[in-house]
C-alpha cells in the first residue's frame, strides 16, 4: 500500500491502523491447491503458495528531510515551492512521514504486521544532489545502507526503485526526461546504485509507474506540469523506455553475478467495452495498448505496438 504525501503529511499511521490493514489483507489468504497443469491456483480470495506481502512507498512521499545532510532539490521540491497551489491544499512532503529519522520505528511496524518485503524508493537526490555521479551525497549513501541493513536485520527484503517521480531539478532545467541525455545519465546512476547496494538487494525497478511520469509532460498532474499534449508524453515516455533498457542491459553485463532481478512497474486503466461489437472490443484493446501496452509491450517484443506505431 502507499502512504501519499497527499493524504498524511504530517501524521504518522500508527502500529493498530498497519494491524487492522493486515488483518483485512492476511483475512483472504486460504490454503490453496493446484491446478491440472501443475501451476499455483488462486481467486480474489486465494494467493499462490510462496506469495510474499509487503508494503510499498515512495521516496518523496515518506521520507521528509527534504534538504537534510546534502540532499538536492527534486522536481516535487521545487513545484510544491514555487508553486504552492499545485497541491489543493497547499501542502508539500517537506516532513511528510518523516521516514528519513523514523526509518527504524517504520521498519518495526511492518515487522510487527509480518510483512516479507518492504519496496521503497530511493531518492535520486539525496545521493547525487545535483543528479550527477560526479557529485556523491555520503550521507544519503549512509542513510539507504542503513536502512537495508535494519531490513535485513529484522527479516525485511528490500525491493528497491531507483526512480519514483523525484528527478533531480538540475537535470529538469537540461529538459528532463524531454531530453535523450537522460537515459545516459540514469544508468550512470544505476551503475554506481547496483555497485554500492547490488551485494544487498536483489531486486530492483527502474522505473515506477512511467505511465504516469509522462503525464508530467504530457499534462499537467505531475511535476514538472509542462503540459506539452501529443508531444512531450511520446518524448519523455520514449526516452523512459530507453533509460530502462540501459540499465537492463548494464545489470545482465556487468553484475549479473549478484543475482538480482530487474524490472519496470506498471500502472494503467482497466478497458472495457461498451458493447460486443467488433468496434467497441477494438477500442477497449487499443485502450490497454496505450496505457499497460505503451511501456510493457516493448519490454516484452522489442518495439511498440503496432496500434501505437501507427
Amino acid at each position: 500500500f502507499y502512504c501519499s504525501w497527499q493524504e498524511y503529511s504530517g501524521l504518522r499511521m500508527t502500529g493498530r491502523h498497519h494491524s487492522v490493514l493486515a488483518l483485512i489483507l492476511l483475512s483472504a489468504i486460504v490454503h490453496g491447491g493446484q491446478s491440472s497443469d501443475g501451476l499455483p491456483k488462486a481467486s480474489h480470495t486465494m494467493f499462490p503458495k510462496g506469495f510474499k506481502f509487503g508494503a510499498a512507498t515512495a521516496a518523496y512521499q515518506v521520507e521528509g528531510g527534504w534538504n537534510a545532510d546534502g540532499k538536492g532539490v527534486s522536481i516535487w521540491d521545487n513545484i510544491t515551492h514555487e508553486h504552492p497551489d499545485f497541491a489543493k491544499d497547499k501542502r508539500n512532503a517537506d516532513v511528510a512521514d518523516d521516514s528519513y529519522h523514523k526509518y527504524k520505528e517504520d521498519i518495526q511496524i511492518l515487522k510487527t504486521i509480518g510483512f516479507q518485503i518492504y519496496r521503497f524508493s530511493i531518492s535520486w537526490t539525496r545521493v547525487l544532489p545535483n543528479g550527477r555521479v560526479s557529485n556523491v551525497n555520503q550521507a544519503g549513501i549512509d542513510y539507504y545502507m542503513n536502512l537495508i541493513d535494519e531490513l535485513h536485520a529484522n527479516g525485511i527484503e528490500p525491493v528497491v526503485t531507483l526512480y519514483h517521480w523525484d528527478l533531480p531539478q538540475p537535470l529538469q532545467d537540461m529538459g528532463g526526461w524531454l531530453n535523450p541525455d537522460i537515459a545516459q545519465i540514469f544508468v550512470e546512476y544505476a551503475d554506481l546504485m547496483f555497485e554500492i547496494f547490488g551485494d544487498k538487494v536483489k531486486w530492483w525497478i527502474t522505473v515506477n509507474e512511467p505511465y504516469s511520469v509522462v503525464k508530467g509532460y504530457g499534462a499537467e498532474d505531475f511535476a514538472p506540469a509542462l503540459n506539452l499534449v501529443g508531444t512531450g508524453d511520446y518524448a519523455s515516455g520514449h526516452n523512459l523506455l530507453r533509460a530502462h533498457a540501459k540499465a537492463y542491459r548494464l545489470y545482465q553485463k556487468k553484475y549479473s553475478h549478484q543475482g538480482g532481478k530487474i524490472s519496470m512497474a506498471f500502472c494503467g486503466s482497466v478497458c472495457l467495452p461498451l458493447t460486443n461489437t467488433p468496434a467497441d472490443i477494438a477500442a477497449a484493446e487499443r485502450c490497454y495498448q496505450f496505457t499497460f501496452g505503451w511501456f510493457a509491450h516493448p519490454l516484452f517484443f522489442g518495439d511498440y505496438h503496432p496500434v501505437m506505431s501507427k
